[in-house]
């Protein structure tokens, strides 16, 4: 079990690449964070003024998770296995995982930003969206588009195929009916 590269096809680099960056994303970059003016206000009351992805959401941070740990071992295993079955049948398996990821962060990231109301003052919202829930979003869509170009291409890299394929013959030795 020796790691090439030549394994890999685009599918596989952009799982395993995107699925690397994810997890990054994940625990490294703000996702969302109060707005500037209310920076001062949310130390004072004792929060964060930002969150990655995993201090954010009960939901998406596990999810993002799994997606990435898949991610990254599909991309190890299609790199250190001959033959492609484990590799395809995880990207079988992580394919509507990883739309649901899609799905999930859209409608967080896009749609419904978590938010806090300052109802007394009347000033809406106080917290936005960072770049890195944008960057979860497009490197989501990346795996996904990375699991469409695998499952697309499922062959076994030429220095891997058997040189000489074994045959049988169906005319095999004939022996008499028995009387």
């Amino acid at each position: 079990m020796s790691f090439r590269a030549a394994r890999l096809g685009l599918g596989e680099w952009l799982i395993g690449i995107g699925s690397l960056a994810l997890l990054i994303d994940l625990f490294a970059v703000a996702w969302f964070s109060y707005k500037p003016q209310y920076h001062a206000t949310a130390v004072m009351l004792g929060q964060r003024v930002s969150a990655n992805g995993w201090q954010t959401f009960d939901v998406v941070g596990p999810l993002t998770l799994v997606v990435c740990v898949a991610g990254i071992a599909i991309g190890l295993l299609a790199a250190t296995r001959r033959s492609p079955a484990l590799p395809v049948a995880i990207t079988t398996l992580l394919a509507p995982v990883s739309l649901a990821l899609i799905v999930v962060l859209a409608i967080r990231v896009l749609l419904d930003q978590p938010s806090v109301h300052l109802l007394q003052a009347g000033r809406g919202n106080v917290i936005e969206a960072r770049p890195g829930a944008y960057v979860a979003l497009a490197l989501s869509i990346g795996i996904f588009a990375g699991i469409y170009l695998s499952l697309r291409r499922e062959s076994v890299a030429a220095e891997d195929s058997p040189a000489v394929i074994e045959t049988l013959s169906i005319d095999g030795p004939r022996t008499p009916a028995a009387p």
